[in-house]
């Protein structure tokens, strides 16, 4: 079940992970919907992208959009005082964090993993790309998946594979999926961890 909360000047849905204590440190998992991250588009997304079993250790946060300011748009200033709200109110590490983003979504995580590469150790897509991000060697430690409905339009399919092409030679492992049946906005009987499996099975087979 997730809680709403405020982090500063940011509203957020959390879920913490069970048996939860001040006293430990915990990764955090970064959910960013598509569209004009509402309370309607969030809820749908935190049902259907980012419920998933494989992170019940993690600090689960999915940012709502109440100031009208797509986070796809976010300044450099703006992800920072995002992520040190998060810092500042919960006991979490300094890295191996994930992030994932549906759409606009997948856009504006990018943004932030080319702002703060270290802090993050898995990056998940549906869909989603660099755009106008260009990865280096510090994303080299990471692991990354991109997803695509196969009925999604031409243009993120094509936004996918060019984003594969260009982090494939540097990061830790990349996985490009193009699912069938599915659109540009996954179903609600989809089974996301489809998705989050290949990422930590591919972790495992390096």
């Amino acid at each position: 079940m997730y809680t709403k909360i405020s982090l500063n000047d940011f509203e957020v849905l959390v879920r913490l992970p069970v048996d939860f204590s001040d006293e430990n440190e915990y990764p955090i998992f970064i959910g960013i919907s598509g569209g004009n991250q509402s309370v309607e588009t969030v809820m749908y997304s935190a049902n259907v992208y980012f419920n998933t079993s494989y992170f019940q250790n993690y600090i689960q946060i999915i940012p709502i959009n109440n100031n009208d300011r797509n986070f796809k748009d976010y300044s450099a200033d703006e992800i920072d005082g995002f992520i040190n709200a998060i810092m500042n109110y919960f006991p979490c590490t300094i890295s191996n964090w994930v992030v994932a983003g549906s759409s606009n979504g997948g856009r504006a995580i990018f943004n932030i993993v080319a702002h703060k590469p270290k802090l993050f150790q898995y990056v998940v897509a549906f869909p989603g790309g660099l755009f106008a991000n260009i990865p280096n060697e510090n994303w080299s430690h990471l692991s990354v998946v991109l997803a695509n409905g196969k009925k999604d339009s031409s243009s993120w399919l094509l936004e996918a594979k060019t984003s594969y092409d260009k982090l494939a030679p540097i990061v830790k492992h990349i996985e490009l999926m193009v699912i069938s049946g599915q659109k540009h906005i996954f179903s609600e009987n989809y089974d996301i961890n489809e998705v989050y499996s290949k990422l930590f099975l591919a972790t495992k087979n390096d």
